[in-house]
C-alpha cells in the first residue's frame, strides 16, 4: 500500500478534532484550514496571536499549529500562554526555521513537535491519526 493511500485509510477512520492554527500570512492559514476541514475536522483559526488567545478560551483546541515567527506575540509565548489552560492538547510549531537548536527551542518552549514550511498534509494527518492510536482507538 502506498505512502498516501495509507494516510487516506488513517483520515477515513479518524475521530474529528478541534483544532486550532495561528499563523500571520493568511494564505497558509487558510490553505492548511481548508484542507483540515475537508479531511471533517473542526477548525479555527487567527492571523493575530492576540485574537487566538480569546478565540482558544471558547473553541478549546484539541490540537493546535503555531507559527514561531508572528507580530505581536512569538509562537513560543503563545504555546505557553496556550499550555496554561489546554495542558492535554497536541501543540505544533510550524515554522519555515529548521535546525537542531531550532527544534529544541520549541520543544522547550512547550511545544510537541516542530513542523518545517512547506508542511507536508500527509505528516499532519499521521500526527492527528495517532492520536487516535494512543488513545486506544482503532484507525483500521
Amino acid at each position: 500500500m502506498q505512502a498516501g493511500a495509507r494516510v487516506a485509510k488513517f483520515r477515513s477512520f479518524m475521530r474529528p478534532k478541534r483544532i486550532l492554527i495561528i499563523d500571520d500570512d493568511p494564505d497558509q492559514v487558510s490553505t492548511l484550514a481548508e484542507v483540515l476541514r475537508l479531511d471533517g475536522h473542526q477548525v479555527q483559526y487567527a492571523t493575530n496571536p492576540l485574537y487566538a488567545m480569546d478565540l482558544a478560551q471558547s473553541f478549546r483546541p484539541e490540537f493546535a499549529f503555531i507559527d514561531i515567527g508572528m507580530p505581536y506575540m512569538d509562537g513560543y509565548e503563545a504555546v505557553r500562554r496556550l499550555r496554561r489552560h489546554f495542558t492535554d492538547a497536541r501543540m505544533y510549531a510550524i515554522t519555515g526555521r529548521s535546525g537542531d537548536d531550532e527544534v529544541r527551542k520549541s520543544l522547550d518552549a512547550g511545544f510537541d513537535g516542530h513542523l518545517v514550511k512547506p508542511l507536508d498534509t500527509a505528516m499532519i494527518g499521521r500526527l492527528l491519526a495517532e492520536e487516535d492510536v494512543s488513545a486506544g482507538k482503532s484507525t483500521t
